[in-house]
């Protein structure tokens, strides 16, 4: 193949030399090597300019197809430029990325009297090449799937491993880590559907010498879309030969509810009911919920609602709620039976659908539940119990 190359490069010689003898034309010619990851050269174009920025520039097809006629030679003349070259200018020529991100480094010549210049073989360079693309949380199981946290945020990295062929150095790495179906890559930040990190890390020490290892870090809120995520990466070498990858995940649906840790039906009389006590319900996850609800006196399914300091006790069924309306003013236990249901000692189902948080900047997922507490006419002293609040995912309605 090298015995061909030379034999071919010497009747180009002689015909450049012709060419020289019988006309004006002053030829730029040199060899594109194919890039070293197996991409031909042939079919890309390489542009001559001595004024870049104005029109005083011509293009050449690499091989075949273009000025050689030959693989992977490229032949320009550069007395066709608009300001015709002449002994002692100097040009530049260069492979710019025309799709498929391969490029080669600028290089100059400066025009000789002799018929035509030869430039020194030049390789293509190729992108950077991504070998590995993972996404995960700090939680090791399940592997690349990811647990948000409750009411907080959760790191979530997207790791590629590149390899460098032409040993270039790698810049401007970032990525964006967004919902498959209700966002897609460009679009805006928004905690339910989408994140961007413009200054990924780029730990240079990884690996043998051509490996660099790309870590983008995403602090992903709770409230962010359950299903399938993407995340994509971009970078480029310090010729700005670009490369975009990606890969997917799943976003792990949270179910949480915050509330008061405490609530004071205040002084209530024997025999008698208390004032309606709001409870506001907030929803810490990332789908919409209804409530479970159930109650105790001192263990779980002890059947109290709460246990009094002179030993007596409040059945769990006295403790009323309403999950969707108030009832002002005061009520008798035959009138809460009508706007109340009874709290019961094993978990309820009670439909709430409380959607989770859209707006970045108040949380309006929350809602007001109302109770109240019958005291039996033996029950006196002070009394305390738990209510349990759950959640379960709504089904659409």
């Amino acid at each position: 193949m090298y015995m061909k190359g030379i034999f071919f490069f010497c009747l180009l010689l002689v015909f450049l030399g012709i060419i020289n003898s019988v006309s004006a034309a002053h030829y730029i010619v040199g060899i594109i090597d194919d890039s070293r990851n197996g991409i031909n050269a042939d079919g890309h174009l390489i542009t001559l300019w001595g004024s870049f920025g104005s029109a005083n520039n011509l293009t050449d097809t690499i091989g075949a197809s273009g000025n050689s006629g030959v693989s992977n030679f490229y032949m320009i003349d550069c007395e066709l430029l608009n300001t015709s070259c002449n002994v002692g200018d100097n040009l530049s020529l260069q492979v710019f990325d025309t799709g498929d991100g391969y490029v080669t480094e600028k290089f100059n010549v400066t025009v000789t009297g002799a018929g035509f210049d030869f430039i020194s073989n030049i390789t293509l360079n190729s992108p950077p090449n991504f070998t590995s693309f993972i996404i995960d949380d700090s939680i090791t199981s399940p592997v690349g799937e990811i647990d948000l946290i409750a009411g907080s945020v959760r790191e979530v990295v997207c790791e590629a491993i590149i390899d460098e062929l032409d040993g270039d150095l790698l810049q401007n790495a970032s990525a964006e880590f967004f919902d498959n179906v209700d966002s897609s890559y460009g679009s805006g930040d928004d905690n339910n559907t989408h994140y961007t990190n413009n200054s990924c890390y780029l730990n240079t020490t990884y690996g043998n010498e051509n490996e660099t290892q790309v870590l983008c870090l995403f602090s992903v809120y709770y409230n962010a879309n359950p299903g399938a995520w993407n995340c994509t990466m971009s970078l480029e070498d310090n010729l700005s030969a670009s490369s975009l990858s990606y890969n997917t995940t799943t976003v792990n649906t949270l179910l949480s509810v915050g509330l008061v840790d405490f609530a004071n039906f205040t002084n209530t009389m024997p025999d008698g009911i208390s004032d309606e006590l709001i409870l506001n319900v907030t929803n810490y996850g990332n789908v919409v919920i209804n409530l479970s609800l159930s109650g105790y006196g001192v263990s779980i399914n002890d059947g109290l609602a709460m246990n009094c300091s002179t030993d007596s006790n409040i059945s769990v069924g006295h403790v009323k709620y309403n999950v969707s309306s108030p009832t002002v003013g005061d009520l008798n236990l035959s009138q809460t039976e009508v706007f109340y249901s009874n709290l019961s000692a094993t978990p309820n189902i009670n439909k709430f659908r409380l959607n989770y948080r859209q707006q970045e900047g108040m949380n309006e997922a929350s809602n007001e539940t109302y109770w109240r507490i019958y005291v039996p006419a033996d029950v006196t002293g002070n009394c305390n119990g738990s209510i349990v609040f759950g959640a379960t995912q709504a089904v659409a309605s």
